[in-house]
């Protein structure tokens, strides 16, 4: 299914960039490769555009933000902007695409599956300003009705107050700015959590990292638990370093209350690996694979949850861009006007090194996008 307002994640590669967003691209370019990615679809940023305009909601929300240069005024204009969109319907072309297009991913038990619907705005992944995780992220949603709903509200999330103010900080005009939104099956991970195919630390590109914990990997993202991490060398395999953390709760889905909760981890498993050796390289070797196709370091969301033969399964959720370590410039080593034989000399005199130490201006944490 391919129209003007959705999109399978197949579907989406660099020739509709524009329309999809960052997450969507990710997505489609680890699909093609063949990759383990829980089935979707994009609502194109055609629909948001036609959606506001046609309403009058792209007029009433420049208005609402004409002025809004304090944190006062910003917050109360994201406040008002929500209330439009809360009072919001899809307008019915978009509503019967998006309809279809769900009850395709649902296939022929007819039931309504559950679905993640992510944000995923065409400006968060530029090179010189990320945007991801300004948006937001809704999980276990079911039903037509409530997917309009949650994309509508993921719309509304273009107008954060925190966004809103990051696109002032960095004069990103409200012209042109648009939405558009994956809806994805769930995944019902009992591990999950995040990869970078680098040292986030030092910026060391022979290692992979890797933080999991119990359950959705919301509590990683969110930096809301101290995660298991583990380190693997990516020419020999090994594991360099392996630290359990205290994972104290986890969020699941609770069938009961219908909706996402946290649950606390009796203090005898919170000790125990959330994945296992085998698990972590296999995740890691994965992480190098899409790193080559990509020519680039990568931040990866993953997850493992029951298959459908039974044994877990690895499931790849989203791909980004590292942001930090792979736009710093490497300085020369030597003189480009020296001769090979002063280089060798030159280098023979030098003590040698394990590992070179990180740039001057590193500041020994790892940022947001690395860890979100």
């Amino acid at each position: 299914m391919s129209t003007s307002h959705v999109l399978w994640l197949d579907d989406c590669d660099a020739d509709c960039a524009p329309r999809v967003g960052g997450k969507a691209l990710g997505l489609g370019f680890l699909l093609r490769k063949g990759l383990k990615v829980p089935p979707g679809f994009v609502v194109t940023t055609d629909a948001y555009v036609e959606g506001t305009e046609a309403t009058g909601l792209k007029a009433e929300i420049a208005a609402i933000l004409d002025g809004a240069d304090t944190m006062e005024t910003q917050q109360e204009a994201s406040e008002r902007i929500k209330v439009l969109f809360d009072a919001a319907e899809l307008a019915g072309p978009v509503a019967a695409e998006v309809g279809a297009a769900y009850r395709r991913l649902c296939g022929v038990t007819a039931l309504d599956v559950p679905v993640a619907v992510r944000s995923s705005a065409t400006a968060e992944d530029r090179a010189d300003a990320s945007f991801a995780g300004q948006q937001e992220t809704y999980l276990w949603i079911r039903g037509a009705a409530d997917v309009d709903r949650h994309i509508l509200r993921c719309w509304a999330s273009l107008f954060t107050p925190q966004a809103i103010a990051y696109r002032a900080h960095l004069g990103v005009p409200l012209e042109g700015l648009a939405m558009a939104v994956v809806v994805q099956r769930m995944v019902a991970s009992e591990s999950a959590g995040v990869m970078i195919t680098l040292d986030p630390v030092t910026g060391d590109r022979s290692q992979i990292t890797i933080e999991s914990s119990y359950g959705l990997g919301l509590a990683v993202v969110g930096g809301e638990v101290t995660p298991d991490r583990w380190a693997v060398d990516k020419v020999t395999w090994d594991i360099r370093t392996r630290v359990i953390g205290p994972k104290t709760f986890a969020y699941r889905f609770d069938p009961v209350v219908g909706a996402v909760v946290t649950q606390d981890i009796p203090p005898d498993d919170q000790a125990i690996p959330s994945m296992s050796d085998e698990e972590v390289i296999r995740l890691a070797r994965l992480g190098r694979e899409v790193e080559k196709a990509k020519a680039g370091p990568l931040d990866v969301e993953w997850a493992i949850g029951p298959g459908a033969d039974g044994p877990r399964e690895l499931f790849l959720l989203q791909m980004r861009p590292e942001t930090v370590w792979s736009q710093k410039k490497v300085a020369s080593i030597s003189d480009p006007n020296e001769d090979i034989l002063s280089r060798m000399l030159k280098a023979m005199s030098q003590p040698m090194r394990l590992r070179d130490a990180p740039p001057d201006d590193a500041d020994g944490a790892p940022t947001g996008d690395a860890f979100r």
